[in-house]
């Protein structure tokens, strides 16, 4: 039998087995399992989450009453690794006391009764601003992951301590040149002898030390008529003005004078307000364009520290920092770092003190990720244990999805090709390469498989880099030698201990001979190759041959996965 032959029929095999038509398989659900069900990865790649990241350590789905909660559970140290709360291209002693004060706050609430989202739904810690930002296993393999990954490394166990115990560890972004006491931003909570105002001097390479706003009187009025702030008993609304505050609050309050009367509402209020109703009402105005990464400020008004004037019709909002202004600041710590500072020293500045120390570690902690969804895909190789502590696949691969099946269930259901033999065969290939070059070859796969190609030269190589591929047919790229000659190239498949090889294929790899004086373009991406093969008309007839005996044998094969 040809080469060409053998590949067609094995495209026609693959392809009829992951065919609507080829059996009930494909398409099969697992049913519901008790919650929380646990994905435990097998190797040490990361899961990635459909609408998330990607994470390091178990991904546990619960089913609350209102749908599925996602939360990832995992050592505190590799936790760490998975925020994103400064860039990583700062100096390495701000890298290493954001490391400090990230765990330090970790522990603290550890040790405290749970709040908020995980009261309600049972984790231990939050994924977003509410908590610390947390985006996985993205923040290591992104530019600058192996600097943070050394920050906390250098600094594995240290925490900031009061009297023996962690602190609660609050830092922000800016806080315009001096932090405040707790109270300040927290009147609920007391004060915290650690969380007390210093200055912050070193912050001025923030984007956000000094920020303005400017709102048109008329834009302005029909806001705060919006928001109830103001009415037509009142009349036209002539001045806006800051004062200090009548209540004794750290910001201002905000005077609004018109033809008929005047209101006065606090600068927390007012921002409050703004924040929702503006973007709503003049999304191309508000936030405003400013100088930072995304090209506008972060919310409308960026914290409360603000003063607020009135000229030629304008309402101009003159703002300080960004955050609630207490503990560390972020960019003051830069800026601390950025002169020579130790993150030792940047530690004992913002927090009054205190000592940095070894705390025993937790174990293992618990991220809430997401929740209130009705479905999620989670794609990898992994083991599916349910609430109960069996195991229900040994063998994940791919992209398994998950469906809420009501308060404490969760549904199964697998990927195209679940539970089928593994075939493999190669569709397409270009038959002439340049040296190096990127193409693309295509194969049919009957089940998800992890696949490489293998490359046989003058000098032989195997392609290192494994991806998960579904089943069906499915592009992967493969680089071309950088010598000439004919080469052999396989497509390899594996899935659990089961490894198949394409038939191989003979591509030309040749050099392209440069014009005299010219010189080499620069590389562009290769397009998709059309396919060169003259396998339809042998692939439709194999089909049509083999089509019945292979129904009944895939029909036979649809037991699960040991």
């Amino acid at each position: 039998m040809s080469r060409l032959l053998a590949s067609a029929l094995a495209m026609a095999l693959a392809l009829a087995m992951t065919s609507p038509g080829a059996g009930a398989a494909p398409a099969r659900r697992l049913g519901a399992a008790v919650a929380p069900v646990r994905l435990i990865p097998k190797g040490t790649a990361p899961l990635a989450v459909s609408g998330l990241h990607s994470y390091f350590g178990t991904i546990e789905i619960g089913a609350a009453a209102d749908g599925l909660v996602i939360s990832n559970r995992l050592p505190l140290e590799r936790y760490l690794l998975g925020l994103a709360e400064v860039p990583l291209t700062w100096p390495d002693e701000a890298l290493k006391a954001q490391a400090v004060a990230a765990r330090t706050y970790a522990l603290f609430t550890l040790r405290q009764p749970p709040g908020g989202s995980a009261a309600v739904y049972g984790f231990d810690i939050c994924a977003s601003v509410e908590c610390q930002v947390y985006s996985g296993a993205d923040v290591v393999g992104g530019v600058g992951g192996s600097r943070w990954t050394a920050a906390v490394d250098a600094t594995a166990g240290q925490t900031v301590l009061y009297e023996g115990e962690p602190i609660l560890a609050r830092y922000h972004s800016t806080s315009g040149g001096r932090t405040l006491d707790n109270p300040q931003a927290f009147p609920d909570e007391g004060a915290y002898p650690y969380l007390r105002g210093v200055g912050s001097t070193t912050e001025q390479g923030s984007p956000l030390y000094r920020w303005t706003v400017d709102f048109p009187l008329r834009r302005l009025e029909t806001l705060v008529r919006r928001a109830g702030i103001w009415s037509a008993t009142y009349g036209r609304l002539l001045d806006v003005r800051s004062r200090p505050s009548s209540q004794g609050f750290h910001y201002p309050d905000v005077v609004f004078r018109g033809r008929k009367g005047d209101t006065v509402v606090t600068a927390e209020e007012l921002r409050d307000e703004v924040r929702e109703l503006a973007p709503r009402l003049f999304p191309e105005a508000y936030p405003s364009p400013w100088s930072t990464a995304s090209g506008r400020l972060p919310e409308t008004f960026p914290s409360n520290r603000i003063d607020v004037f009135t000229t030629r019709r304008v309402v101009r909002v003159v703002g300080r920092g960004w955050g609630h202004g207490v503990g560390m600041s972020q960019w003051g710590a830069h800026g601390l770092a950025s002169r020579g500072a130790g993150h030792l020293d940047i530690l004992g500045h913002y927090y009054t003190g205190v000592s940095v120390g070894d705390f025993p570690d937790p174990g293992p902690l618990e991220v809430g990720l997401d929740w209130g969804r009705s479905s999620v895909t989670v794609r990898g190789e992994f083991e599916v244990v349910d609430g109960l502590g069996r195991t229900l696949v040994k063998n994940a691969l791919g992209d398994w999805r998950f469906d809420f099946g009501g308060e404490g269930a969760v549904a199964i259901d697998p990927p195209q090709g679940f539970g089928l033999p593994l075939r493999v065969g190669l569709v397409d290939a270009p038959r002439r390469v340049q040296v190096g070059e990127t193409v693309y070859l295509t194969v049919a796969l009957s089940r998800p498989a992890k696949v490489r190609t293998v490359t046989r030269a003058a000098t032989a190589y195997d392609d290192p880099g494994v991806r998960i591929a579904a089943a069906g047919r499915r592009r992967i790229i493969w680089a071309a030698p950088l010598e000439e000659g004919n080469v052999e190239v396989h497509v390899e498949a594996r899935s659990q201990a089961k490894r198949v090889r394409t038939e191989p294929v003979t591509i030309e790899v040749f050099s392209k001979p440069l014009a005299q004086g010219a010189t080499p373009p620069p590389a562009e991406p290769e397009r998709p190759e059309t396919p060169r093969f003259p396998f339809l008309l042998v692939a439709a007839g194999a089909a049509t041959l083999l089509l019945a005996g292979i129904l009944v044998w895939a029909r036979s094969g649809r037991k699960l996965e040991p």
